[in-house]
């Protein structure tokens, strides 16, 4: 396989779009102490189907259900609540993208959707559901970050999504009060990180530090910048939930 083939697949699949995501997939690997190659090579094809099934309902790209067809003979090594996991992810994911439902298109539920699609991937690595119950308030946390990551990209995609009549929340109820959802969900994150801070300190002081800063710099602008810094201050913050778990 050449440069230009592995650019192509790269680009095909948006792996670039989604590699950030495998960490909290690293979460919950060291959470559950479950550290195995298996779900990160199931998480990414699911992630590869949903990003390509994504980019077939808007362009009428094939090869988007390879990666459902290579993740098939891996099931069979997954516990009940793993394949209820990966289901549950694979099933939003389409109704998402899927034209004739296209969740993607819906206000509120298009930005739950994604809040709550993206928070099972840190659910993955565990085999049984009791052993999600400690890392509830975590998991609440992940959820309040996605809904905020995508209410920027929505507040950054308003005119082309406007354009296009797609009805995101922010197509639906303005700029303005889409970044006051934002505040809201960071607010929200915040009181959560208090809640938390008996039990996970450095996850509580790296997410305090990170929403605060977030919601003043929400009073400045809300571009791309803003959206770039969000995923790379993440990414830091995701460092110290990975030393606290430890």
């Amino acid at each position: 396989m050449n440069k230009k083939e592995i650019q192509k697949i790269l680009k095909y699949y948006r792996i670039k779009d989604w590699i950030h995501y495998l960490g909290y997939v690293l979460l919950g690997s060291v959470a559950s102490k479950n550290f195995h190659w298996m779900n990160f090579w199931i998480a990414s094809l699911m992630l590869a189907y949903a990003y390509s099934f994504n980019e077939y309902s808007k362009h009428k790209k094939r090869y988007f259900l390879l990666p459902l067809i290579i993740s098939i003979p891996f099931l069979y090594f997954l516990s009940n609540f793993q394949f209820f996991d990966y289901f549950s992810f694979i099933l939003i994911f389409t109704l998402y993208s899927w034209p004739k439902i296209w969740l993607e298109g819906k206000p509120i539920i298009s930005t739950f959707s994604n809040g709550i699609g993206f928070s099972l991937l840190f659910l993955f690595p565990f085999k049984s559901y009791k052993e999600t119950f400690y890392f509830f308030p975590i998991l609440l946390l992940l959820f309040f970050l996605n809904i905020g990551a995508q209410l920027i990209h929505e507040i950054i995609h308003y005119k082309m999504d406007k354009k296009i009549r797609k009805f995101t929340t922010c197509v639906k109820f303005g700029i303005k009060n889409s970044i006051s959802l934002l505040r809201i969900s960071l607010l929200i994150v915040i009181f959560l990180a208090l809640f938390i801070s008996k039990y996970f300190k450095l996850i509580a002081l790296s997410t305090l530090t990170f929403s605060l800063y977030f919601f003043s710099s929400s009073y400045k602008k809300v571009d791309i910048k803003f959206r770039k810094r969000f995923k790379n201050y993440g990414i830091i913050c995701g460092i110290f939930y990975l030393i606290d778990f430890f």
